[in-house]
């Protein structure tokens, strides 16, 4: 199915971006400040479900139009494949960190190694943003 362009989509991916990256801030935050683990966990699934609507909407939105707009250009198409498979993969490891921290047992005993890995994703975060917005986003434009 052709999508058709949406003027406002790249709008919306760029408030979600801000949206993700305040709950991860929050999220720290929570992880700084020794909070209880309950609350730790309801800013986990807050991220959990707000990088799933958004990662929803990225392909059933952008790839897919991108994909269809560029399906005789194969460096482009080449890159858009890469830049989706980059996304699979942080997203494994953005869930799998969310699953584990989840876990009372897990999260006391390792508390400071999830801290740890929380600053990494955090990194990755901001460069996926960044690329993003300046390298994927712009080939949306009509």
């Amino acid at each position: 199915m052709e999508r058709e362009h949406n003027p406002s989509l790249i709008y919306q991916l760029k408030d979600d971006h801000k949206k993700l990256f305040n709950i991860y801030s929050e999220l720290y935050e929570l992880f700084v400040k020794n909070d209880k683990h309950e609350i730790v966990v309801e800013k986990l699934i807050q991220l959990k479900v707000m990088l799933d609507m958004h990662i929803d909407f990225e392909d059933s939105l952008l790839y897919s139009y991108l994909n269809n707009k560029y399906r005789n250009l194969n460096d482009k198409l080449s890159f858009i494949s890469n830049a989706q498979k980059d996304m699979e993969n942080i997203i494994k490891v953005a869930l799998k960190f969310i699953d584990d921290c989840s876990n009372s047992e897990l999260y006391n005993r390792h508390k400071d190694k999830f801290k740890k890995e929380l600053e990494l994703i955090g990194d990755i975060l901001v460069k996926r943003i960044e690329f993003e917005e300046d390298r994927l986003y712009p080939l949306y434009i009509p």
